[in-house]
């Protein structure tokens, strides 16, 4: 870490007693959205392994994803209450500058790692809802996935080996050290990742313009995409805040603080509207009004020459290793959900319509908004 002996005389005397802070405000952001996360991450799970049973890809890699958006976090407190990063560069203990660029260093591949994880799980989440016919966006999404890992990868090579030898990164100088441009890479950096998060949000867009869904879910897609364009002007944000904090180390821990926000909004954000959609099946089951329509029809008959029972639906239509799930569930029968088991002669017959949806079924290009019937006889 190269400082200038003239920048240093600049600074005022420091105070590392009672130094002036810039606040809690980004601990209390980054912890109530963090507990956002795992939240929907764990209901996503609880959705695909308890409910859809279709745990895929796109569920590996956002569990993927918490694991450096934990460490992240954890990085990301130690180095605000106990390393200074919410203070005056020259009210920062020497002793702990060195320890704090490689908090710095660390922060920045993880959350290179947790942001290409939730990429990936939102690309693999979108082609594994598409049907056949949409070949060429299939092909637009593998091409985005790999061209997406391949920056990743480049960029871990560049920021990890940006100095000779690397400890310099860490090293307090006031002579200039044989590093790269940090400056120039993270700005390159943080535009590919903008680009990156746009293309990821309009990728389903073609998929979304073909439904007809009813008004409340429509309102709901639109909040998630919604909140992913939120997610893209964070990494505008954040990217502009990198470029000034990378101006001459003048004061870099302090101007660092809004790099902070915009990271916690483009990372958490990023997670909960990948992880949102696949949690439509625990919605329909435990809080069915929430995703109620009266455009959706539905036909009921139950008849039973023993007693008079009540019958309450859940369903969750998918095809091949999309979420497939029909649960019906009868009160007052003995037995198991499922094992429809009870003493006396049952007739039932369940005819059941269900309104197709992008978030857990296929739909091919140009097809009939019409339901899709399942009969099921006992």
């Amino acid at each position: 870490m190269y400082v200038s002996i003239p920048t240093v005389e600049s600074w005022p005397t420091p105070n590392y007693i009672n130094p002036q802070t810039r606040g809690d405000s980004v601990l209390i952001i980054h912890g109530t959205l963090y507990s956002l996360v795992v939240v929907v991450v764990g209901l996503r799970v609880y959705t695909r392994m308890c409910i859809s049973r279709s745990f895929g890809l796109d569920d590996m890699f956002i569990l993927l994803a918490m694991i450096p958006t934990t460490a992240f976090v954890v990085i990301m407190l130690v180095a605000l209450l106990k390393f200074g990063w919410n203070r005056h560069a020259w009210d920062v203990l020497p002793s702990t500058v060195a320890i704090g660029e490689k908090f710095s260093l660390t922060s920045q591949i993880l959350f290179a790692a947790a942001s290409i994880c939730t990429r990936l799980s939102m690309l693999f989440l979108t082609r594994r809802i598409l049907a056949s016919g949409y070949a060429r966006l299939q092909s637009i999404i593998n091409f985005a996935i790999v061209w997406m890992s391949t920056g990743f990868l480049v960029f871990i090579l560049v920021v990890t080996f940006q100095c000779k030898p690397i400890s310099a990164y860490w090293t307090l100088s006031f002579v200039p050290q044989h590093c790269i441009n940090e400056r120039v890479h993270l700005v390159i950096e943080g535009t590919f990742n903008i680009i990156y998060d746009f293309v990821t949000v309009l990728i389903p867009i073609p998929i979304v313009m073909r439904l007809n869904l009813p008004l409340r879910q429509r309102i709901i897609v639109a909040l998630l995409f919604g909140m992913g364009i939120v997610v893209c002007f964070a990494g505008v944000v954040r990217t502009y805040y990198m470029y000034r904090v990378t101006d001459g180390y003048h004061d870099v821990t302090w101007d660092a603080y809004p790099v902070w926000f915009g990271t916690a909004i483009e990372l958490y954000l990023g997670i909960v509207c990948t992880s949102a959609p696949p949690t439509k099946p625990f919605f329909a089951r435990y809080l069915p009004k929430l995703l109620s329509s009266t455009n959706r029809s539905q036909n009921f008959t139950f008849s039973s020459t023993s007693q008079s029972n009540t019958f309450n639906p859940i369903h969750s239509f998918a095809s091949r290793d999309r979420e497939a799930s029909a649960g019906i569930e009868f009160d007052q029968l003995s037995g198991k959900s499922g094992d429809l088991k009870m003493k006396g002669e049952i007739h039932k017959t369940v005819e059941v319509m269900v309104e197709q949806s992008w978030l857990d079924t296929s739909r091919t290009p140009g097809g009939s908004s019409s339901a899709s019937a399942v009969k099921l006889v006992h």
